[in-house]
């Protein structure tokens, strides 16, 4: 059994790496935790949306100051035949997803808060600088454990030019607007439209919001800009300026096997969008990646770091099959109806019981027996089911759409 590292090199400073550093520097028999950062953090670092799901796991107070901008209740799933229609056309179903502990953030402010308490706490910041090839194999000689929360590739897989792995499989373009959104301050927008993906409207206060768009799969549109032009007009949100819209690509969920997750010889682990974890159908990743970084911490504190690979697999394997269900309601039937009444069936649970419990889910369509007739129609649903409680669906190199 392997004993813990007593210095740690943590690559990334976003919040994976910040989580990864947090835990770590608590954990008895660690001595020095450095955190190398590419960018300062008191200039624009975020391009992603800005909700976090389940702010508790950020040990932050959540106020304004620390980016915590607005406590909501929940998310107003809003389902449209199609993104062909008129601004003043009813949604063919709505429902609430409720969320104790969600907010809206300005993550730039969140990631700066928590770097500064993390300082205050004794770990070290290098920042400003990317780490080389060189840079990266002196950090790998000089610690004895390194967490690699890079993103999507990550740095242990390009400096090892092995990035075949990883499957970029939602594109999604996000802006902050000013506008009037006190009619859903507490519950953020998410309009489903006729396609895989979706566009999204989450208020920081009744004036402002983060609004966005994205696609997952192949279907995307050639104006990507245009796309979400368009989507701001028929869903009541302001256009934002071309110059501030960020464009950004989430990994699949998971794209790599377990065992890439752990490069055992050099001791070095991966975290978040570095170990390819979102969730598949919508692309939230915050809390995945926080959540996967205090897993690997807490298995190292135990001695037992070896497990991470398949341990994050099985924490994960949950939301991996739901999403793959979920993304199969529409890819294999098209029917926003049949969507709607599925979004419907899910009225009242929480966004966790929904990504991280699908037996709850279950039992909600087989309340609706017509509802569940009508997805399990399709031959296609049928081998998502078979796929999804086979595992053969998982990594980019072997699973479907």
């Amino acid at each position: 059994m392997q004993t813990s590292g007593r210095d740690v090199a943590v690559l990334g400073g976003s919040v994976s790496g910040l989580a990864a550093a947090t835990r770590l520097n608590d954990a008895a028999g660690t001595d020095d935790v450095r955190v190398f950062e590419r960018q300062e953090y008191d200039e624009k670092r975020v391009n992603c949306g800005e909700a976090i799901n389940d702010a508790p796991l950020v040990p932050l107070a959540k106020t304004p100051e620390n980016g915590f901008l607005n406590g909501v209740e929940g998310f107003q799933l809003r389902v449209h035949s199609n993104t062909d229609r008129e601004p003043t056309e009813a949604p063919l179903g709505a429902s609430v997803l409720r969320c104790p502990g969600g907010y809206i953030c300005d993550r730039d402010t969140v990631e700066r808060r928590w770097a500064d308490e993390l300082a205050a706490a004794g770990v070290a910041f290098e920042t400003g600088r990317s780490v080389t090839r060189g840079d990266y194999w002196e950090i790998v000689d000089a610690y004895d454990l390194v967490v690699d929360a890079t993103g999507q590739p990550s740095l242990s897989h390009k400096v090892r030019d092995d990035t075949d792995g990883y499957t970029g499989d939602m594109v999604a373009l996000n802006a902050t607007v000013e506008g009037d959104f006190g009619a859903y301050v507490d519950y953020p927008r998410i309009f489903f439209e006729g396609y895989v993906g979706y566009s999204w409207a989450f208020p920081k206060s009744e004036r402002t919001a983060n609004v966005g768009i994205g696609w997952a799969g192949d279907n995307r549109p050639e104006d990507y800009f245009g796309a979400l032009e368009a989507a701001a007009k028929r869903n009541g949100f302001a256009v934002p300026d071309r110059d501030a819209v960020n464009v950004y690509t989430i990994p699949r969920g998971p794209s790599l096997a377990p065992e890439e997750t752990h490069f055992p010889r050099d001791d070095v682990f991966l975290v978040g969008d570095a170990a390819g974890v979102a969730n598949r159908y919508q692309g939230e990743g915050i809390c995945q990646g926080i959540r996967s970084a205090y897993l690997l911490a807490d298995l190292v504190a135990e001695g037992r770091r070896e497990e991470y690979p398949e341990r994050l697999f099985e924490r994960m394997r949950s939301e991996y099959r739901l999403a793959h269900l979920m993304r199969g309601a529409w890819v294999e039937h098209e029917d926003a109806e049949l969507l709607a009444a599925v979004a419907g069936a899910l009225d009242g649970l929480t966004i966790d019981e929904i990504t991280r419990d699908p037996r709850r889910v279950v039992r909600r369509l087989l309340r609706r027996p017509a509802v569940a007739t009508r997805l399990l129609a399709s031959g296609g649903m049928v081998r998502r089911v078979v796929d999804a409680y086979t595992d053969s669906w998982e990594y980019a190199r072997d699973s479907p759409a």
